[in-house]
């Protein structure tokens, strides 16, 4: 039996002087040795709260995740009754799940009565609350939080550009717009609010922000990120115009700067997809401990970002019976954790395909289920959309791990792909995007992975042509209905683009109308600008007209 803790107490100066060296040293990097010394605080004070919340950080530092949770609840147990001293210790705790990818734990938490909505609640904390929910795609939940601390704090610029946000992500443009507004007002070096801004809409002759992007970009010494927001911002600004020249010039600047700062190997990606298809040939981990029906809750939609992955997303969950999980890298975090401990914890090039046949796929999959199931039912459903584009890399682990699910790769006319992802502006993925020929050599290594696992899966992979999708919605969404084992009802076409359900993507303004035609072959409007995507396409016998 464990001995029970002492409820919350103050610590001895033995124990404050062990808490100020762990703090040091774990601020230092030195884990190991901040480790020790946080367990003698512990052990010294076990009712020291703050330092049962040092100790979880820096398990957490190690990837020693269920130990720093524990912890957590430990610390927890200290306020059985005190809300406000509890809602701190929820947060952390939340935060520990996210940061080991576990968004259905993290959410379990964030929807604990400690963490209800108050008019007294500590506005740091409502603020945190709100990006914990933004990470978890619980945007709705999110948009209150951040509304809440902005009724309180109406002239706070990071609050006004969380809001902004969270309204985006909701659909609410015209209310988003008004608070990047504010937030430029305020701060006019807030460079991301000009490009969140110009996405939210179609920009008009009369009612645009071109000579205000000039203007910020005739500025001296603007630094490489301003150039990077504003150009892209520019760029989008002018297309919307039909200036199409000055468009591609800005963009052409805008990823420059850039590419300029990512440093980045093509050659390596592609050899990563080359070894991939080289390695998994028609017998490997073919495992008959898996289950045929493990997966049959989920539905992947995969391929390359920017090909109406969004649009697809939310015509499947208009059904009522499928809820989205936005784009998770739960699937590539479970199967890189397996990998390792098939491992022994040995470093290498690539520990995925270092394991190997050893690897335990079916436990691969179990895991990703468990995760996913819950977040399913969180969300009050029994299926769930995973539509991480990324997928398409693992789509031969996630064919022998779930041999249930359904595999939607959703296709596009290559150019336009190509270009749709070369002006978008990503956070941080999709490093090849930047650069004209590397985006092209990437796209030629995607198709020639695709190819692959279709021979070695043939009909496991339902293709979704985006042009096909958009002609005519009714027809092709009978069709993947039916693939997807879901019912169709008319009343569809009507309700998709209706959903109140939030998105964090970049179509979030552009999936909240109709659906429409205009981005098949927009490529056509800067044709001589993007030859040299045309030349690798073309010498690769890729047809893009």
């Amino acid at each position: 039996m464990q001995p029970q803790i002492e409820l919350s107490s103050a610590p001895g100066s033995e124990a404050k002087r062990a808490y100020t060296e762990a703090r040091a040293l774990f601020r230092g990097g030195n884990l190991s040795a901040a480790q020790d010394v946080a367990k003698t605080v512990i052990e010294s004070s076990p009712g020291f709260v703050s330092g049962r919340r040092l100790y979880a950080d820096i398990l957490i530092g190690c990837g020693e995740f269920s130990a720093a949770r524990d912890q957590l609840q430990e610390a927890l147990g200290l306020f059985p009754e005190d809300v406000e001293r509890r809602r701190p210790i929820q947060l952390h705790l939340a935060t520990a799940f996210v940061r080991e990818g576990d968004l259905a734990g993290a959410l379990r938490v964030l929807q604990s009565p400690d963490l209800a909505l108050t008019e007294q609640q500590d506005l740091a904390l409502l603020s945190q609350l709100g990006y914990l929910l933004t990470l978890c795609e619980s945007h709705g939940k999110a948009l209150q939080a951040f509304e809440a601390v902005l009724y309180k704090r109406p002239d706070d610029p990071l609050m006004l550009f969380n809001c902004a946000a969270a309204n985006r992500a909701m659909g609410r443009l015209g209310r988003a717009e008004e608070l990047y507004d504010r937030v430029l007002a305020l701060n006019p070096d807030d460079w991301e609010a000009y490009k969140n801004r110009s996405d939210l809409r179609k920009q008009t002759p009369s009612y645009n922000h071109v000579r205000n992007l000039q203007q910020q970009l005739a500025r001296a010494n603007l630094p490489e990120v301003a150039k990077v927001q504003l150009y892209f911002a520019l760029a989008k600004e002018y297309e919307d115009l039909a200036e199409y020249s000055a468009s591609f010039d800005a963009l052409q600047r805008g990823c420059g700067a850039r590419r300029s700062g990512i440093d980045y190997d093509l050659g390596r990606d592609l050899s990563v997809m080359e070894d991939i298809a080289a390695a998994f040939d028609g017998n490997f981990l073919d495992q008959p401990s898996v289950p045929a029906s493990l997966g049959r809750e989920i539905i992947f939609i995969l391929g390359m970002p920017r090909t109406g992955s969004t649009l697809l997303d939310r015509v499947l969950c208009a059904s009522g019976d499928v809820v989205s999980a936005g784009e998770p890298d739960t699937f590539a975090r479970m199967l890189l954790r397996e990998a390792r401990r098939t491992n022994g914890g040995r470093a290498g090039q690539n520990p995925i395909l270092d394991a190997g046949g050893d690897l335990d796929i079916a436990e691969v999959g179990s895991a990703y289920v468990r995760q996913l199931q819950e977040r399913a039912q969180l969300a009050g459903s029994h299926r769930i959309i995973d539509k991480n584009p990324m997928n398409f890399l693992y789509l031969g682990w996630i064919a022998r791990a779930l041999p249930g699910a359904k595999i939607i790769h959703l296709c596009r006319n290559p150019l336009d792909t190509c270009f749709a992802i070369y002006k978008s502006l990503f956070k941080s993925a999709y490093p090849f995007s930047y650069d004209q020929a590397e985006m092209a050599e990437y796209y030629c290594g995607y198709r020639e992975l695709m190819h692959h696992w279709k021979t070695i899966f043939p009909g496991r992979v339902i293709d979704v042509h985006y042009e096909r999708l958009v002609a005519d919605l009714a027809g092709e969404g009978k069709n993947l209905y039916r693939a997807c084992n879901l019912a169709w009802s008319d009343r569809i076409l009507e309700s998709y683009y209706r959903d109140r359900a939030g998105t964090a993507t970049a179509s979030a303004a552009q999936v909240r109308q109709p659906v429409y035609q205009t981005s098949v072959n927009k490529w056509r409007h800067f044709g001589k600008d993007l030859m040299p995507m045309q030349e690798i396409l073309q010498r690769k016998g890729i047809e893009f007209d």
